[in-house]
Order: C-alpha cells, then sequence, then structure tokens
C-alpha cells in the first residue's frame, strides 16, 4: 500500500483525499446587541458617560491544528441624536482584545477609542445670556468597521469585548434651547462578527 504525505488542511477518510473544515474561511461567532441605554440623555460631562452596548467577553477557540488568522467585524446599526443650543452630544465605542487565558480589559473610550459620532450646537444667546430656540437632529447610517487580530494559535482561546457609550462633552448649559433642554441618543444595535481565515500548513505530515 503506497503512503503518502498530505497537509492537515487535508484529510484522508476510507482512499478518499478530501479538505478540512477550517480551510475555507467561516464565521465563528455572530451576535448582535441591542442598546439598554437609547432616549433621553442627561449631563454627562464626565468620561465614559453612560453605557449604552456591552457585548461581554466574547471567545472562540481555535479548533483546527494551524494558526487562524480573524477578521473581527463590527457593524454599527443607525444612529439618531437631538442637542440643544449650546451644547454637544458624543457616542464613543471600543473593543479590546486577547489571546489565551486571560481576559481583555474593559473597553473604555475615554481616551482611546474605535468610533466616534456626534454633534454641537451654538447660535448664540439671547440679552440676558440665555441660550435662543436652537435644536440639531441628525441621522447616522449604518456603519461597519473591520480588524485584523494576531493570529490565533491552535487551541488557544480568542476573546473580544466591545462597548458603546455616549456622553456630554463640557461646558454643560442646563437652560439651553432656551429653557426647554431636548437631549438624546439612540445607538439602537452592534452586530459583533469574527471570521476565521485558514493558513499554509508549513509541515507536512505523513
Amino acid at each position: 500500500m503506497a503512503e503518502v504525505c498530505v497537509s492537515r488542511n487535508m484529510d484522508i477518510d476510507g482512499g478518499v483525499l478530501g479538505i478540512q473544515p477550517w480551510t475555507t474561511p467561516r464565521h465563528v461567532l455572530d451576535q448582535t446587541f441591542t442598546s439598554t441605554g437609547d432616549g433621553t440623555v442627561t449631563q454627562l460631562t464626565t468620561l465614559p458617560g453612560t453605557l449604552l452596548i456591552d457585548s461581554g467577553i466574547l471567545t472562540w477557540t481555535n479548533d483546527s491544528p494551524l494558526i487562524a488568522h480573524v477578521l473581527l467585524r463590527v457593524q454599527r446599526g443607525y444612529r439618531n441624536w437631538r442637542v440643544s443650543n449650546p451644547n454637544a452630544i458624543q457616542i464613543r465605542d471600543r473593543w479590546t482584545w486577547r489571546i489565551g487565558g486571560i481576559d481583555p480589559t474593559v473597553p473604555d473610550p475615554s481616551s482611546t477609542y474605535n468610533g466616534q459620532s456626534g454633534a454641537a450646537l451654538d447660535v448664540g444667546a439671547d440679552v440676558n445670556a440665555t441660550p435662543v430656540k436652537g435644536q440639531y437632529w441628525e441621522w447616522e447610517d449604518g456603519t461597519m468597521a473591520e480588524d485584523w487580530l494576531t493570529p490565533v494559535p491552535p487551541g488557544e482561546d480568542l476573546k473580544v469585548w466591545y462597548r458603546c457609550y455616549v456622553w456630554t462633552p463640557p461646558p454643560w448649559s442646563n437652560n439651553a434651547n432656551a429653557n426647554d433642554p431636548q437631549h438624546s441618543a439612540s445607538v439602537h444595535n452592534t452586530r459583533i462578527q469574527m471570521i476565521a481565515f485558514p493558513s499554509l500548513d508549513t509541515e507536512v505530515t505523513g
């Protein structure tokens, strides 16, 4: 009987040559997280602000005998917000990740963040220093960000953590919009995907 050497990306079953499931790109994680804090926004001039979405720690274990290249996709739903003269609203998100038994750090977008949206409005005040009437609305289409993570060794865990916050950058006027402050923000949801891509087998087994 002939002996042959095959890559670990291949398989021989009953004399038939095939390929292993990890040899093609595959979705290994796909979850959507809904905001728990959409709606009215109050004064939040200290970062990171109010937590809207928290994915918690998402884990995938590389079940192949070769390293896996993982593409992280963060698909943000459409967003909308309203801000009153002369205030500002900003939405920030961040993700962190680790390989191995150590958990990723808590995603805090105070100084480093992956994405931000927001607006400010300042159209002046009357002679009594009361901000004149003025409100700004914005609707932002959904967006997607991709991040190639460090290759994951065989049998190791990849852990990802995503969070999204809203805050109101200072200064803040309690008498905005002629003493009728109107502020709100909604991020709706975020979809997190991990796509594992194969790697070449640099050693051939027989």
